[in-house]
């Protein structure tokens, strides 16, 4: 292809292609991420974790007898399962459990915080930092299981973290794979197998799969501040996603051969909160058609292009390259009312970190402006010469 006796001339133009660029909400829903965050980071970050078992078990079976019902409850705990690469916080933590069982909305935030309160107070256990390994032991009142068992009632517990630093970590959801677990006897008898519970959650009634999601959930009592709404932002709490809408000349795409295509972005730095971390980017092509014109609901409708992430810094800035040569050969193949000239940008662990990258947008000054750089050759060479 970059050989003139082959492929011909290979042209280079960086053009203003920008039609619309905009930041939307990733609208995945409540409980669909892979990971559950429970962190607190003083005024910064405060996030609480839902778990949900919305079915007990009222019997036993002793070995060799018959089932009994269950009255008592000893060494009762939920399993959970960490990722040790997100721990945050050199301190001991803290971990508090609550009640959070209420017939107000599910989605309702407001009412779901308003719960964790003394009288609503379960259990505690602080964690020193070395404790915290891959799989959690978190230990819950005996007598609070006991409770909902014997009046027929699920067991709905929500997590805080405190303690004297700044904390954070990340569950593994049942989207994840590893869902959380728990475990108690119904005996003392330490011989006795542990029974085993499962997540279970039986509302929103008739709706199906939100129930399904809301097994377990991150709760957001404070995220990191927004970008403004001039700057173009992915990642962060609650989640956001950028939409980027082209034109691009039909020429380009139909009857050329594009050997690169780069958008061009600049960076601005966001400190507020780890800006020396790292935040892997994917571009996404849009797979909505002409009908969905909200760029919210066409930001959902979206397909890999690539295996390449993108590494960035919170806090970095200047110049940043976003390689697209394949949603061109994708473009090829469609008509824009079939396939827009839509790409987004996605944080790849989505909904589980506050990182937040800001750039540009079309409504800064020209000379920071996103921008297409794109090297293409009228002829098409393919096969064998």
């Amino acid at each position: 292809m970059l050989c003139p006796q082959i492929g011909g001339d290979v042209q280079n133009i960086t053009i203003d292609a920008v039609v619309v660029d905009t930041t939307v909400p990733a609208l995945s829903g409540l409980g669909t991420e892979p990971g559950l965050l429970l962190a607190s980071r003083g005024d910064t970050l405060d996030t609480r974790v839902v778990v949900r078992f919305d079915s007990l078990p009222a019997t036993f079976i002793p070995k060799g007898d018959t089932a009994r019902p269950i009255t008592s409850v000893d060494s009762a705990y939920v399993q959970f399962i960490l990722d040790t690469l997100s721990i945050k916080g050199a301190e001991p933590v803290t971990i508090e459990a609550y009640d959070v069982d209420t017939t107000a909305n599910d989605t309702s935030t407001a009412a779901l915080l308003s719960l964790f309160r003394p009288d609503r107070f379960i259990s505690s256990q602080t964690f020193a930092r070395a404790e915290l390994t891959d799989t959690l032991k978190y230990f819950i009142s005996d007598s609070a299981v006991l409770a909902k068992i014997q009046s027929s009632t699920r067991l709905r517990i929500g997590l805080r973290a405190t303690g004297p630093g700044s904390s954070q970590m990340r569950i593994i959801s049942s989207e994840g794979g590893f869902p959380p677990e728990m475990f108690f006897r119904a005996t003392p008898d330490t011989t006795t197998k542990p029974l085993t519970v499962s997540l279970l959650s039986k509302t929103p009634i008739g709706e199906s799969i939100l129930a399904a999601n809301l097994i377990d959930y991150t709760v957001i009592a404070k995220g990191p501040p927004p970008a403004p709404p001039s700057v173009l932002a992915v990642g962060g709490l609650p989640a956001r996603r950028v939409y980027i809408l082209f034109n691009i000349p039909s020429n380009i795409i139909d009857s050329s051969t594009v050997v690169r295509a780069t958008l061009l972005l600049n960076q601005l730095p966001n400190m507020a909160i780890d800006p020396t971390d790292t935040v892997f980017v994917l571009p996404q092509i849009v797979l909505a058609g002409k009908a969905v014109t909200d760029p919210a609901k066409a930001a959902q409708i979206i397909g890999g292009i690539t295996v390449d992430t993108l590494k960035l810094k919170p806090g970095g800035s200047g110049s940043t390259n976003v390689e697209l040569a394949s949603a061109f050969t994708l473009w090829h193949t469609q008509k824009p009312d079939t396939l827009p000239r839509a790409i987004v940008l996605k944080s790849v662990i989505e909904g589980n970190s506050p990182l937040e990258l800001r750039f540009s947008s079309s409504e800064d000054v020209v000379a920071l402006r996103p921008r297409l750089r794109i090297s293409y050759t009228s002829k098409v060479p393919l096969g064998l010469p």
